[in-house]
C-alpha cells in the first residue's frame, strides 16, 4: 500500500517582517490566508480534509517564535492539533537576522545547508524546544525551508532524534537542495542515519522534473502521479503544500483555480482506496517503507498534461494575478 504524505508547510513570511508587517497581519495573510475575498489557508484547509477523511502534515515553522513570540507558534499549532493532524519540525534560518539571542554566534545563511554540522544541531534543538513549548508532540520529521538541506542536515537530525527528512527535491538539487546521493531518490532511503522521504516528481517534458507541488501542478498530473504510484506499488508519495498556496501571487485574494485544484486533490485522496491511503509522518513507524523493490525509474507526464497545465496556470495569473 502507498502511504501518501499531505504536507503543508505553515510559516509565516519573513518578506512581509521585514516589510514592517505586524505579526498579527503575518499571521492572518501567510497561515490564515485570509483575505479580502475570503480566508483559504490553515483553517480552510483542514475543515476540507475533515470533511474527506484525510489525513496531512503540516511542517510548522518554529524559528519565528523567538521573533514573534510563542504564542503565535501556539495559536498555530492548536487548531491543527485539535483537528486530529499531524504536526512536524521546520525551518527557514532567514528569521535569526531579528533574534535578540543569538544561538549561532552571528552566523547567518539563507538557508540550513549554509550553516556547520554543529550550528545545524543546535537550530534543530531549539526548534523542538519551541514546538514542543507550543503544545506540539515532540517531532519526528522535518522538513528545511527552501529545501535548503544537506548532508549535515541529515546528521545533525539523526543527533536530535529526528527519524524522518523530507526536504529532497530532486529539481532543486543543487541549488538550494545539498542533499548528495548516488542516484536519484525517487522512494524513502536510509541516508545518514534518519530515513529520507524525498518529494513526489514527474518528467513533465524531457529532461526535465517537475515537483508534486499543488500550485505547480494540474488535476490531471496529480492524477497521473498517484495512479502510476499506486500501480507501482511506490511505499510513498509526498505532495507538497503551503499554508498561503491558495492565494494568488501578491497575496492579496484567493486564486479560484488553486482552490477548485485543491477540492480536485481532496477528491483524489479520498478515492485511493485500498491501494493507498493518506498518512501521516508519526505512523509511519508502522508501515514497511522498504518493502518495495527500490524506485530507481522515473514517472512520465505528456505533452498534452504539460500545454494544458500552461495554460491553466497562465490563465490564473490573468485573471487573480
Amino acid at each position: 500500500m502507498t502511504a501518501v504524505l499531505v504536507t503543508i508547510d505553515t510559516e509565516l513570511s519573513p518578506a512581509a517582517h521585514r516589510r514592517g508587517v505586524s505579526a498579527e497581519k503575518n499571521r492572518a495573510c501567510a497561515i490564515l490566508g485570509r483575505v479580502a475575498d475570503g480566508e483559504w489557508g490553515t483553517e480552510f484547509q483542514l475543515r476540507q480534509f475533515k470533511e474527506h477523511g484525510l489525513k496531512a502534515v503540516f511542517f510548522v515553522e518554529a524559528l519565528s517564535a523567538n521573533v514573534v513570540g510563542l504564542d503565535f507558534l501556539k495559536r498555530t499549532i492548536d487548531p491543527i492539533l485539535t483537528a486530529g493532524q499531524d504536526v512536524q519540525l521546520h525551518i527557514h534560518t532567514e528569521w535569526l537576522e531579528w533574534f535578540s539571542s543569538d544561538p549561532v554566534s552571528g552566523r547567518r545563511g539563507q538557508n540550513m545547508c549554509d550553516f556547520s554540522l554543529d550550528d545545524q544541531r543546535c537550530l534543530v534543538a531549539l526548534g523542538i524546544e519551541n514546538l514542543t513549548r507550543a503544545g506540539a508532540p515532540r517531532p519526528v520529521a522535518f522538513r528545511a525551508g527552501n529545501y535548503g538541506a544537506n548532508n549535515d542536515t541529515l546528521r545533525a537530525l539523526a543527533c536530535e532524534g529526528i527519524t524522518y527528512d523530507s526536504s529532497y527535491n530532486y529539481p532543486y538539487l543543487g541549488n538550494p537542495c545539498r542533499i548528495a546521493t548516488r542516484e536519484p531518490l525517487f522512494g524513502p532511503v536510509e541516508l545518514e542515519g534518519i530515513i529520507e522521504v524525498p518529494i513526489s516528481t514527474f518528467v513533465d517534458y524531457p529532461g526535465h522534473q517537475r515537483p508534486a507541488q499543488l500550485c505547480a501542478i494540474s488535476s490531471s498530473e496529480m492524477q497521473l502521479l498517484f495512479e502510476h504510484s499506486l500501480a507501482q506499488k511506490r511505499p510513498s508519495a509526498v505532495i507538497v503544500s503551503h499554508s498561503f498556496e491558495l492565494l494568488n501571487s501578491s497575496r492579496e485574494r484567493g486564486n479560484k483555480i488553486v482552490v477548485a485544484r485543491f477540492d480536485r486533490f481532496c477528491e483524489l485522496l479520498n478515492a485511493l482506496h485500498p491501494l493507498g491511503r493518506t498518512a501521516t509522518f508519526s505512523e509511519l513507524k508502522n508501515e514497511n517503507l522498504f518493502a518495495a523493490a527500490a524506485i530507481t525509474s522515473d514517472i512520465q507526464s505528456n505533452a498534452w498534461r504539460t500545454v494544458s497545465r500552461m495554460a491553466e496556470q497562465g490563465l490564473g495569473y490573468i485573471i487573480y494575478g
